[in-house]
């Protein structure tokens, strides 16, 4: 619900606030005095493109501003798909500069246009003369439909099933494309996983490897080091070990009890034991020597083999290939589960498939039960609206895939005049028909939709007398429901507002000012008066005006 819309800088508008009426909100005035620049101001806050040419004071920013109340309907999830905080109170604002830049705010937030226009369509939908989107949207149609047969949660319970089934089928083709490659490539990957096999790598076998040729290629070294160790440790009569059992038994042989002489015995026997371990571990050397020359050639080749194959898939260490392998297993492994789980997918399609067929058959038909109710009623509409020789049909085309609907496209089809053939809505009405045709279809399903704030510019061109009182009381029982704002030049229309909103124009210095005020009960009168006759009113158009308001 529009709740209130500030206007600052714009056209012939310095700066004003207007409230609406949470019903049926009327705007009157002479023509010219601005009523279009109302219009043209909600318009831009709708995502419309902006015109420099609408900035009054080159020196300001132009500022529209709409708050509304959007606790009735539900928006929350259209709030989060753009990103957006969702408040119950929310303002739209757009920002316009002289050199025709524009700025786009939902909430504070800088917004795209097409971010705002995507939100506006939830909140506001004008009837402009010659303006038949509403009509053109398919969505609206079936909402018709299905919100008048009661089945608005049928419809919504297919729909969950059909987006599954949707999806079901869009995870099946990308399984089979899946399924497809990996076929193309399946040779290939066994070819890698034999020649891997065939490697019969184990993890950190290269840097054994590694290890071990760094041993076979030191190992003379190493052997005359243990030859070495051997003399110097027990070879010949002079060797370490001898000489330290030696010096140790005259020590212990001397019959001293002293404490320094104790102390160096403790000393040479740890560092006897300390020696004998240590030619022990060098002893253990040559269990890691093999003088064999065809080891290391043995080592070589085998990590060249190793090397090759790492190389080959680009790898950056050998144990890779510990990695690669497993990959390819599960690649391989896909592809002979991919036909079970294909077939799955199959089974679960099928299924929702047959669900899908029943549910859609049992739509088409409360939709087919429908038409005809729907048509009396909207023809009885159009007669109270002075078109009583109109006609107007709801054509059901089976279509053979399922949609989100099921299988149905719906046409309205319309002739506004006896002897024209019926013909798609959008393409045969004018401008004031097409109005009168939005407030009958609108009016019929105003208790089953939560409908935006509906706007109608002019809805009663070329209607008067009592065609013009019944579209009042249309307007009327249509603001019990929704917010309805219309601008009019009829004053059966004016009467049944609950509130009227007057603009005039106000000249002063040579400049042309557009004001809006909300008129209390004696200016209603006066001015419906005046839209019934002259300025100044005659008596009878006085009385007049004080009935229409009295009936109201």
């Amino acid at each position: 619900m529009l709740k209130s819309l500030y206007i600052k800088n714009f056209v012939l508008i310095n700066e004003i606030t207007i409230d609406f009426s949470s019903q049926l909100t009327t705007i009157t005035g002479e023509t010219g005095a601005g009523k279009s620049i109302l219009l043209g101001a909600l318009n831009l806050i709708l995502g419309q493109r902006a015109d420099s040419s609408t900035v009054s004071d080159t020196s300001q920013t132009t500022v529209i501003e709409g708050t509304f109340d959007l606790s009735a309907y539900h928006l929350q999830p259209v709030f989060e798909a753009e990103d957006l905080d969702y408040k119950h109170e929310t303002v739209l604002r757009r920002e316009i500069r002289s050199n025709g830049k524009s700025r786009a705010f939902v909430n504070d937030n800088l917004v795209t246009l097409h971010t705002l226009k995507n939100l506006a369509d939830y909140l506001i939908d004008i009837h402009e003369q010659f303006d038949s989107h509403f009509l053109r949207n398919r969505d609206f149609r079936f909402q018709v439909l299905d919100s008048l047969g009661g089945q608005t949660k049928d419809v919504e319970a297919y729909q969950k099933r059909f987006n599954r089934w949707k999806q079901r089928k869009s995870e099946l083709k990308d399984m089979e494309e899946r399924r497809a490659q990996l076929i193309q490539k399946k040779d290939f990957l066994e070819f890698q996983l034999n020649e891997i096999n065939q490697l019969k790598y184990e993890k950190g076998e290269f840097s054994d490897l590694e290890a071990q040729l760094n041993l076979v290629r030191n190992a003379t070294d190493i052997s005359e080091i243990i030859q070495m160790a051997n003399k110097m440790f027990d070879g010949g009569t002079t060797n370490i070990l001898d000489q330290f059992r030696g010096l140790m038994g005259r020590l212990s042989s001397l019959q001293v009890e002293n404490k320094s002489i104790q102390k160096l015995r403790d000393r040479l026997e740890t560092n006897f034991i300390e020696l004998e371990d240590l030619y022990a571990d060098i002893s253990q050397l040559e269990d890691l020597v093999e003088l064999d020359p065809g080891k290391a050639e043995w080592i070589e080749s085998r990590m060249a083999d190793i090397f090759k194959v790492v190389k080959k898939h680009n790898l950056v260490d050998a144990d890779d290939l510990i990695e690669l392998k497993t990959n390819i297993e599960s690649e391989l492994e896909e592809i002979d589960q991919t036909d079970s789980q294909t077939a799955e997918i199959e089974k679960e399609i099928a299924h929702l498939e047959t669900e899908l067929n029943q549910q859609a058959d049992q739509l088409s038909q409360k939709r087919q039960d429908q038409t005809k109710v729907i048509r009396q009623s909207v023809l009885d509409h159009l007669a109270m609206l002075n078109l009583d020789k109109a006609d107007f049909q709801i054509k059901i085309n089976k279509n053979e895939q399922l949609n989100e609907y099921g299988r149905d496209d719906l046409q309205f089809l319309f002739s506004a005049n006896p002897g024209i053939a019926l013909a798609p809505v959008e393409k045969v009405a004018s401008g004031g028909e097409i109005s009168r045709l939005a407030l009958s279809i609108k009016a019929l399903i105003a208790r089953s939709i939560p409908l935006p704030t509906i706007v109608f510019d002019e809805i009663d061109a070329a209607v008067s007398g009592s065609a013009a009182d019944k579209m009042g009381t249309l307007l009327y029982n249509l603001g019990r429901h929704h917010q309805v704002i219309c601008i009019t030049h009829s004053p059966q229309v004016a009467s049944r507002a609950d509130k009227h909103l007057y603009v005039f124009k106000e000249i002063s210095e040579g400049q042309s000012t557009t004001r809006i005020r909300a008129l209390n009960p004696d200016e209603r009168i006066t001015q419906l008066t005046i839209m019934m006759s002259t300025d100044p009113p005659s008596t009878s158009a006085l009385e007049n005006a004080k009935y229409l308001l009295e009936k109201s």
